[in-house]
């Protein structure tokens, strides 16, 4: 499947969810694990119809057990998307504090997101961004 097709997938499978909208761009917008054929094979399921869904849950434990090979940036990404979008508890106290910029930025759009469905626009690329949101 294309990329593109899976990405359609997963945010046809968040529809009108803040939160699981925010958590699905969360990842795309990051642009790690969707690249990434083990996570892809373990925790990204799609249906027969094209939509597409992440086991959240699954991905986190497999992180608690260091069985994802990642940073330590790139995990906490992972653990605030799964907290958006599978009702996985995160610890901000422990993940926020390393991030560069644009992370940083990715993480504030898809808090925004899930609070009232659009990114925040406090830099140039906001504009941009809200297509990918739906607005």
């Amino acid at each position: 499947m294309a990329l593109s097709d899976l990405v359609a997938g997963l945010r046809e499978y968040a529809g009108g969810v803040y939160a699981y909208r925010a958590a699905v761009e969360l990842v795309v917008d990051h642009g790690v694990f969707l690249g990434r054929h083990a996570f892809l094979d373990e925790f990204v399921r799609v249906m027969r119809d094209g939509i597409a869904y992440v086991r959240w849950g699954a991905a986190v434990k497999a992180l608690n057990e260091h069985v994802v090979p990642c940073s330590t940036s790139e995990a906490a990404v992972l653990r605030i998307a799964a907290s958006l979008g599978g009702d996985v508890p995160v610890r901000l106290g422990r993940v926020l504090g390393g991030f560069d910029t644009a992370n940083m930025t990715r993480i504030l759009d898809a808090v925004c997101v899930a609070n009232h469905g659009r990114p925040h626009r406090c830099r140039d690329a906001g504009a941009d961004r809200a297509a990918n949101y739906g607005h």
